[in-house]
């Protein structure tokens, strides 16, 4: 099989998951939205800041060193598995004895108990099979499609179960606990693979791994330090607010465009990383996701407060998410092409680098979030985290260009009409959409407006690809295949009418 159909493949079985995954994800979120207060989405979101801290000493990139050995043994593989076993079994004893020190600190009593019982979440995991991480690099995704979802369905289920006997955070928590429990367990089911105890190949996966877990803990700094600054200046109910708005961005991005991206670390890890089909493969898939996020962070930007109203219940008891979606919009596009980003230069070999580079912008951002707090509010902060991640990505585009001759300014030249696109189709749905608030509920509101902004951003996009292609090649591939598209599409409906006749 091709590389290209092996890719599309996999991204096929992953967006299946990904969907059944994001929905039931979604579905629960709906449902403990009209059950907890804001403040209580807020407790758990810093607990669940706490585990996060703690759980990423245990990312020692032992899944990643699999993935990128070009055939790894069994040593490797079971060094792998013992090293996730111990780290992860320190992780959940460490969760439980630091709970009552970190409840002082946040001032939150109620996170002792919560982060005693998200202890037993690491200690699941220590026992799942580390076979799971060859099926990714085998891109076996119809296999760890059917793992997820019967995992995620089933733990569904025993949370509603709990919603009913609790009815409180607590179901939650136990709910997240089960999903884990399934994952480590049902590991055994879906990989044949066996784990024993060795530690034979552990100083040449530690030489990995000690860059992969300091950027790691640096990565988390990075990422988290708004979800620390909001928690320890502002309150819970802020960080509840927060923690809910960045999870509808994240649902969404999980459905159309993280199941493309996630097969492409093991498929560019196929290829070898000096050739010219490396770089235009990583190209147009920036292109082709960038079509995605940006159409996709529109319409919840145009979409926000009929989608809180609709999701959440209130708009009034949920204004503050109301009031960030639009302006966080960005975020999810930076989120995304970051996570592209990153697995390439991992590819690549440059932990030590991403480190540095890590390092560096997260000192910058917690200075700058900070002050953004200190002399303003949380839609301050959600602003500066949109300028800091956008100058990121640059820089990290640039490095790539030194490395693979990735083009700057390509890139930038080429996503061009998706602004100019996104912005005609702005201007001409919200007076549309104005129009219909008051004559039309808010479910068919976000229907229509979704419709007639959808229709206008590829009329425009199609418009510039048809004049562009002959200047580039990135738009005459894509030109090549909406022709494809509409063959196909004509050949069915021509073998359709035969059929009648």
């Amino acid at each position: 099989m091709s590389f290209v159909r092996k890719l599309a493949s996999a991204s096929f079985w992953l967006t299946i998951a990904s969907w059944v995954s994001s929905a039931v994800g979604l579905l629960t979120m709906l449902i403990f939205a009209r059950i907890l207060s804001v403040e209580e989405f807020g407790l758990i979101a810093t607990a669940t800041l706490v585990t996060a801290f703690f759980d990423l000493f245990s990312r020692l990139g032992t899944e990643a060193y699999l993935i990128k050995e070009v055939d790894p043994d069994t040593e490797d593989i079971n060094t792998a598995w013992t090293i996730q076993l111990i780290i992860k079994l320190l992780i959940a004893l460490a969760i439980y004895l630091f709970s009552n020190w970190t409840a002082l600190s946040f001032n939150e009593p109620k996170i002792e108990n919560i982060l005693k019982t998200l202890a037993l979440i690491p200690l699941l995991l220590a026992f799942a099979n580390i076979g799971i991480a060859l099926l990714k690099k085998e891109m076996a995704f119809q296999t760890l499609m059917y793992w997820d979802i019967s995992a995620k369905i089933l733990s569904f289920l025993i949370t509603l179960l709990l919603i009913i006997v609790l009815d409180n955070y607590w179901a939650y928590i136990w709910g997240m606990v089960s999903y884990y429990a399934i994952i480590s367990a049902t590991s055994y089911y879906f990989s044949h693979y066996r784990p024993t105890l060795c530690l034979t190949r552990l100083h040449k996966q530690i030489g990995f791994s000690q860059w992969t877990l300091l950027k790691g803990i640096v990565n988390y700094f990075n990422n988290k330090c708004d979800q620390i600054i909001i928690s320890k200046f502002i309150g819970s109910a802020a960080l509840g607010a927060f923690s809910i708005t960045q999870r509808i961005y994240e649902t969404a991005s999980d459905i159309l465009v993280s199941p493309f991206i996630a097969t492409l670390y093991p498929g560019l890890g196929q290829l070898d990383r000096k050739s010219p089909q490396f770089t235009t493969i990583f190209h147009n898939t920036l292109i082709a996701t960038s079509v995605v996020i940006i159409l996709l962070a529109s319409l919840l930007a145009v979409n926000a407060e009929q989608l809180v109203t609709i999701a959440l219940g209130s708009a009034e008891k949920w204004h503050l998410v109301a009031n960030l979606l639009p302006i966080a919009a960005p975020l999810l596009i930076t989120r995304i092409l970051s996570f592209a980003l990153f697995d390439v230069l991992t590819l690549l070999d440059k932990i030590k680098f991403l480190f540095k580079f890590e390092l560096v912008t997260a000192i910058v951002s917690s200075v700058v979030l900070f002050l953004s707090v200190y002399w303003g509010d949380i839609e301050a902060l959600v602003i500066a985290r949109i300028i800091l991640t956008a100058i990121s990505c640059l820089v990290l585009l640039f490095v790539l260009q030194r490395l693979i001759s990735l083009s700057v300014s390509i890139y930038l030249i080429e996503s061009t009409p998706l602004v100019l696109s996104t912005g005609i189709a702005y201007l001409v749905t919200v007076p549309f959409q104005a129009f219909l608030i008051n004559k039309v509920n808010n479910l068919v509101c976000v229907f229509a407006t979704s419709f007639v902004y959808t229709t206008v951003y590829f009329a425009v996009l199609i418009s510039f690809i048809s004049i562009l292609k002959k200047h580039s090649t990135t738009y005459a591939l894509i030109a090549e295949q909406l022709n494809k598209l509409k063959v196909m599409a004509w050949q069915k409906l021509t073998t359709s009418d035969t059929k009648q006749t």
